[in-house]
C-alpha cells in the first residue's frame, strides 16, 4: 500500500495476456477459449480500443487501462523465479498490476 502512495501513478495501468494482439504468438498457440477473449479485448465494440498506440483497433494501451484494485491490495507479485546472475544467487518477482520489479540477492539465504 506505501508503493501506491509514494508512486500514484504507477498503479493505475492493468496489463496482462488478455491485451495480446489477435493473430499474434499467444493468440496462434492458445484454446478457442481464450481466442475467443483475446477477440473480444481486442475489439473496440466489446472491451478493445479505436486506437491500440499505432492507429489500429486492438487491445488498449497500458495508459487507457486503469487498475481500481491496486490502491487497495498493494503490490500482488504474480511469480517468483530464481536464478544466478554474476555470480549471485537471485530471485526476482514483479507485481501483478504496478510494473514494478523486485530483486532479491539471496545468496546468504539467511541475510536476504
Amino acid at each position: 500500500k506505501e508503493q501506491c502512495a509514494a508512486y500514484p501513478w504507477a498503479h493505475n495501468g492493468v496489463q496482462d495476456e488478455e491485451f495480446s494482439l489477435v493473430h499474434g504468438v499467444l493468440y496462434n498457440s492458445s484454446s478457442s477459449s481464450m481466442q475467443e477473449t483475446l477477440e473480444e479485448m481486442n475489439d473496440p465494440d466489446e472491451d478493445g480500443c479505436a486506437d491500440r498506440g499505432d492507429g489500429q483497433p486492438g487491445p488498449c494501451p497500458l495508459g487507457e487501462t486503469v487498475d481500481d484494485r491496486s490502491p487497495k491490495d498493494g503490490a500482488g507479485p504474480e511469480a517468483i523465479v530464481t536464478g544466478v546472475a554474476c555470480g549471485r544467487l537471485l530471485a526476482v518477482t514483479a507485481t501483478e498490476k504496478q510494473g514494478t520489479a523486485f530483486v532479491y540477492d539471496i545468496t546468504d539465504v539467511a541475510s536476504p
